[in-house]
């Protein structure tokens, strides 16, 4: 064999050789959640606020506008998409409260996302807000987070920490929560840039109490209600999410300048819908935070991975929050360890080749307060006691018409769908 045939055999063996090793070496996951973020609050969804490094993210990857959290509230959202589980079956269909509620959250038993990576040999991250149970045996550390820096209530304030974690223990970490939890994930990418990683980025921004940097205990003035919806907090809440849009930027800004942005997808959602903060005209979709409205639920939500997830997209398809767990286990490699129960499905394949998401009825349940909602293609039902209210999202994405008595037929079929959904998901099963 001529020394030339020699050489471009070697060079095959280690072309070969070296897309054996990229095609093997696991995908890092990065999940930034923010908080109370709606639809209406970003530019890039025809909201108020622009926000550069969150619009850059859209330009590389893939912004959904069918995106739904399985709630419009904080707590079985997070269950939901954890659990890959409808968040009834684990017992959290509302805000986890502390002061009445200290034995409730995800049990330990439940198998959860960050435990099936971590088995996996992954090392799994979650810097900020929990809000699935106060006791230790509920605490992050018990679901597979190897490390966890942040808060296990609803909410914080911006600048006093008392009441955060560092594992199980309480400890008072200094700084402004959003770079706090920013500058501890970027650290924890840092640390773990050569072995495979998990990281939830779970910011407290942009819910209430709408503090700024400056907002520091010794500037507060007396008789200023931080919680309010007014035009003072609306600009402070404006300059909490140009912050976050920040945070992002710089979470990207890390993987990029360690060579990790092609072997890692970053996933940006909102845990629910807005609380009113945009002017009135911003808000294209009925309802917010705490309904079962299309505002409560559909939130923005964003994939980028470099060469893999097709820069500029748009997807149209009906995706839910607990798909999560099954897509992100499929992409990982390790899917045959999801456990037998999942609701949630992969759309790992929309994701990376465009196809389409299989058709499924999908339910918002929010009992008693709000009733249950349901998603059936274009049809919409919400149901509390005897209320019943039928939408088609194709023609009417605002709500405002409720087409029940004009179509018997579908009302009928969803309403027997509702029915056993609630007879059949519940804790335990």
């Amino acid at each position: 064999m001529s020394r030339c045939h020699l050489c471009l055999l070697a060079l095959f063996v280690w072309l070969f050789a070296s897309n054996v090793v990229l095609a093997s070496t696991p995908p890092n996951i990065v999940i930034i959640l923010a908080d109370d973020l709606g639809c209406c609050d970003l530019a890039l969804y025809g909201g108020w606020v622009r926000t550069p490094r969150i619009e850059q993210l859209a330009e590389q990857g893939m912004r959904f506008t069918d995106f739904h959290t399985n709630s419009s509230v904080c707590s079985p959202t997070r269950a939901a998409f954890l659990t890959g589980r409808y968040q009834q079956r684990v017992g959290i269909v509302d805000v986890i409260v502390g002061s009445r509620e200290p034995e409730h959250g995800i049990p330990a038993s439940v198998t959860t996302l960050p435990r099936v990576f971590k088995d996996n040999g992954y090392a799994t991250g979650l810097f900020g807000k929990w809000h699935c149970g106060y006791q230790d045996e509920y605490s992050p550390v018990r679901h597979g987070f190897g490390e966890f820096v942040g808060f296990l209530n609803g909410a914080t304030d911006y600048h006093k920490h008392g009441d955060w974690r560092v594992g199980l223990e309480r400890s008072d970490v200094p700084g402004y929560s959003t770079r706090v939890i920013t500058e501890r994930s970027v650290d924890f990418i840092k640390r773990h840039q050569d072995t495979p990683f998990l990281l939830y980025v779970s910011h407290a921004a942009v819910h209430n109490p709408y503090q700024t940097e400056e907002d520091t205990p010794a500037n507060r003035i007396a008789g200023e209600d931080p919680n309010r919806i007014n035009d003072q907090n609306r600009a402070k809440y404006k300059w909490m999410l140009e912050d976050l849009d920040q945070g992002v930027g710089r979470i990207i800004d890390t993987l990029d300048a360690l060579d990790l942005s092609k072997n890692t997808l970053v996933m940006f959602f909102s845990d629910n819908g807005a609380v009113g903060m945009s002017p009135r005209e911003f808000r294209m979709f009925r309802g917010g935070k705490f309904s079962h409205y299309e505002g409560g639920h559909r939130v923005p939500a964003i994939a980028r991975w470099p060469g893999k997830v097709k820069a500029g997209v748009q997807s149209d398809e009906l995706i839910v929050g607990f798909d999560l767990f099954p897509t992100l286990t499929d992409i990982a490699g390790f899917a045959e360890d999801n456990p037998p129960n999942l609701d949630g499905v992969s759309f790992k394949n929309h994701l990376l080749e465009g196809t389409g998401v299989a058709r499924r009825d999908i339910f918002f349940g929010y009992e008693p307060k709000l009733g249950t909602a349901m998603r059936r293609e274009d049809w919409k039902m919400i149901i509390k006691e005897a209320d019943v209210q039928l939408f088609n999202l194709k023609d009417d994405p605002q709500e405002t018409t409720n087409v029940v008595d004009q179509h018997p037929d579908v009302a009928h079929s969803m309403q027997q769908a509702i029915d056993e959904f609630k007879a059949s998901v519940t804790p335990g099963t």
